[in-house]
This record gives structure tokens, sequence and C-alpha cells, in this order.
């Protein structure tokens, strides 16, 4: 594999952060990639709009930034996490967190007729209340027809006496919609077991994949120094429970999609921060998360092992995490992920668009 970045969204005064955004392949060829540009403020809670930029030339540039859907549009806070997906009758997807209120955080889904020109109202992909988050590029489509969102219930513990909040331990839950995203239902879910004793995270930011035989695999990011995983062979109604994968890794989570080859291309970062390097969650008072390197590693038995990583980005002094891919029809695949540096305020402030050649 090979790897060139292509393209940096740089945060300044007035745009502090842009990030977790994904790519689809529109019907006329081009590429659309959709992300979240916050404000004067950089925190996950923050004043963020989502905003698109579109590639004619196959992803070797983009158009400049313009506004696709405001918060205010949709009564909300706060829009990231994008998924893009081509839904069953043709429409573009555009699956996004909304946050409203203090602790209220859900996926919702808008459809564009006509390749993102227009929009319709957004439905409520999680029914309840609460604070849900589904990362970006994380929304599936299994072989059956069923939508599939693998969402982080971060469990909200309110302070009788100050009202303030503060989140508990994750547990994992998908929401299914077997009518082509009008209706959504929780499916099923599964809670930390063995080996959580001593976690404060518990299952966050799962990722979702099916498998060749129909099993679904899932796997979560977690503080233990490891992604964990569970499986489903009935369809997300019930889950093994989870168990350490063969990923090592920092509170950071993986990306893994499947390829027209049929091989699965999985990033993430490998090597957790307590691996005999000391704690690089935080150099020179810059905020990495100890996300570094990134890496690329590739599964040609259905996710059973997994080649050598090759790393893309390494710099000790960055952190490089929340990726997308895009697969083209050159048997390249784009990458859009947060890639923040020295100067930008943290890692998630600078999104980065790469190419990874197969």
């Amino acid at each position: 594999m090979t790897f060139e970045k292509i393209l940096d969204l740089a945060p300044t005064k007035e745009n502090r952060r842009n990030s977790e955004g994904d790519f689809i392949l529109l019907k006329d060829g081009s590429i659309l990639f959709v992300y979240s540009r916050y404000g004067a403020g950089d925190g996950d809670g923050d004043a963020a709009d989502l905003y698109a930029i579109r590639s004619s030339d196959g992803g070797r540039s983009f158009s400049e930034p313009r506004l696709l859907v405001s918060r205010a549009s949709c009564g909300a806070d706060n829009l990231m996490s994008v998924t893009l997906r081509r839904m069953k009758n043709g429409d573009l997807g555009l699956f996004f967190l909304k946050k409203s209120a203090p602790f209220q955080c859900r996926l919702f889904l808008m459809r564009s007729p006509d390749e993102g020109k227009t929009f319709s109202a957004p439905v409520a992909c999680i029914p309840h209340r609460g604070y849900f988050v589904v990362n970006n590029d994380r929304v599936i489509l299994t072989g059956d027809g069923t939508w599939l969102a693998p969402a982080a219930c971060t469990g909200v513990l309110i302070d009788d006496e100050t009202g303030e909040g503060s989140f508990g331990r994750a547990y994992f839950i998908v929401y299914a919609s077997d009518d082509d995203g009008a209706t959504w239902y929780k499916k099923g879910e599964t809670h930390p077991a063995g080996g959580f004793e001593r976690s404060r995270t518990g299952l966050q930011e799962p990722g979702l994949l099916e498998l060749s035989d129909g099993t679904l695999w899932a796997w979560f990011r977690t503080d233990t120094g490891w992604q964990y995983e569970s499986f489903s062979r009935d369809g997300g109604a019930s889950w093994t429970g989870p168990v350490r994968s063969s990923f090592t890794a920092p509170p950071s989570p993986l990306t893994a999609e499947r390829l027209s080859d049929r091989s699965i291309l999985a990033v993430w970062n490998p090597v957790p921060i307590t691996n005999h390097r000391g704690d690089r969650s935080v150099r020179y008072g810059f905020w990495t998360g100890g996300r570094t390197p990134l890496v690329a590693a590739r599964s040609f038995d259905d996710g059973k092992t997994f080649s050598s990583p090759e790393i893309l980005e390494d710099d000790p002094d960055l952190g490089y995490a929340y990726t997308a891919i895009l697969e083209l029809p050159d048997r390249s695949a784009l990458l859009g992920y947060c890639a923040g540096q020295e100067g930008d305020g943290g890692m998630l402030n600078r999104l980065r668009i790469a190419r990874l050649t197969l």
C-alpha cells in the first residue's frame, strides 16, 4: 500500500475545529465529503454545522467548503459524526448526531433525492432520549436489506445537588430499520463483562461489519489497551459477551470496511499508551490522546487474521483518529481523519484527506 496526503482542513480563529466526516460516490462519479465545522469553540458540544466539499477528479482535489445543513435548521446546538450511505431507493442518506440539550445526543437521518442539493426533515434513528454515540462512517446495510446503527449508550449520572452530569460506563446497542430508514427500533445490546472491573469507559465508539456467513462483528474502543469485540449470529438481536480482540489500542476507535475484492481494510492506532512508552496522551501541552501511529492492515480470510500493520502516519507528537474510508474504482481508497498538530489546539481540530493505493 502507498500513502499520499491530499488535503488538510485546518482550523482558524473563527473556525476552531473540522472533524469526523464521511465520503460518498455520487451518481455522476464525483465524490462528496461531509464533516462538522465548528465556530469559536472546539468542544464536542460546541456550535457546529455540517459542511461539504466535492471532488470531480477522483479525490485528487476538492472544492471550497459550503454549508450543507445548519444546526439551526435542525433545532440543535451541534451536528457531528457523519455517515453517508446510498439508501435502497437511491436517495443519498445523511446520518449524523444531533445534540440539542445537555446530555442529549441521538442519531438522525436526512435524505436527499437530488444528490445533496436538498434534504428531507430529520428522522430519529434512536427513538428514545439519552446520550448515544455513533461514530462517523458507521451505519451499515446488511445482506438482507436491514440498516443497522451501532451505538454506545453512555449512562449519564446527574448530581442531585448541583444538577451537573457526568458519563458512566458505556454499553452497546444496535438500532435497526427494515423499511429503508423510515422507522427504527432497538435490535439488541451487550454490556461490559469479565475484564472490565477496572474500566471507567466500558464499550465506547462501536463499529459493525457483516462477515461472509452473515455473522455480525462488532468492535469497541476501551480503556484497557485493547479493542474488544462481540459477535451476533441472529442479525443483531443477541450478542456474545465482549472479549479482547487482536487489536491493541489506546482509547481510540478502529475503522474496518469490506472492499470490493471481499478483503477487509482496518485502520487504527495499534500501540497502547501503556506499552513501554509512558503516557503520550499529552505532548508539550498538546493533547494527542496517545493516538499515534495511524496504521492500516488487511484481512483476506474474512477477519480471522490481518496482515502486519503498515504505518501511514507516525509523528509521536500528533494524534490521528476517526477515520472514514471510501474505496474508489481505481483500487485506491480515500481516508478522512483527524490529524491535529501543535498550534491547532488539539488533535481533533484538523481534518485530513489522504489516498491509500491498495
